[in-house]
């Protein structure tokens, strides 16, 4: 709910994907309250997954129960088409700073999802700007990565406007591929927004944009729309 999750990917799917006639179920935390359970329980990912053909995460920091978070380990590990939106980096991650970012009893944690599967080490927001919430942002499809299917009709040529700071990610494992990179202004360093991983047997895209004001680009949601079909056809 942090970044409008709930109004921004049903939005999407109204949009880009009923169109198409591809069928999609929305699974939300019974609550956001960190001093509840219900902030940690999602009813129906079990039988969610049982006839789905691609899984989307987009949440932050929450434990679902044990049987639940089994089922998505296994559906992400055995190499069914995952794709993660932002904070699914640490999607299931706990940390010791703040109420309510621990597992409770019964639910389950998974701290290092983003080297598990992500391919990288997440380290946060890259880095304050001071007096600008909002920024050019200079995106480009990695040279590399052009034949891609996810991005080989998608442009990427002029800067947007973010609501979100960029997220810092090191030790990139050699086996992703960077489809998306970005810097905020020439000469600084460059860092990937947008990849696929598929060591392992695994077949997960992220992108680390995600924010409402993200949301409504329609470069973010060629991206994301893009990344749905390649999941659907692998």
């Amino acid at each position: 709910h942090e970044y409008g999750t709930p109004q921004s990917l049903p939005k999407f799917a109204a949009q880009h994907l009923d169109p198409l006639g591809v069928e999609n179920t929305f699974i939300f935390a019974a609550g956001n309250d960190r001093t509840s359970e219900d902030c940690h329980t999602f009813h129906g990912i079990a039988e969610g997954l049982d006839s789905a053909d691609v899984l989307v995460i987009s949440i932050r920091r929450r434990y679902p129960v044990e049987a639940d978070m089994a089922k998505i380990r296994q559906w992400i590990e055995s190499g069914k088409p995952t794709i993660m939106v932002r904070t699914a980096s640490h999607a299931f991650g706990e940390r010791t700073k703040g109420e309510g970012y621990q597992a409770p009893a019964g639910h389950a944690s998974w701290n290092t999802i983003d080297v598990d599967v992500l391919g990288v080490s997440y380290q946060g927001h890259y880095r304050e700007k001071e007096g600008d919430n909002r920024l050019n942002v200079n995106t480009w499809i990695e040279e590399s990565a052009a034949s891609h299917s996810i991005v080989q009709n998608l442009d990427f040529s002029e800067s947007f406007m973010i609501g979100d700071k960029l997220y810092e990610y090191i030790e990139p494992d050699s086996d992703i591929e960077v489809l998306l990179s970005a810097r905020y202004e020439e000469g600084e360093p460059a860092h990937p927004v947008a990849w696929t991983n598929q060591q392992n047997g695994m077949q997960v895209f992220y992108m680390s944009p995600g924010g409402l004001d993200e949301m409504a680009l329609p470069q973010i949601q060629s991206l994301l729309k893009s990344a749905v079909l390649w999941g659907l056809d692998d």
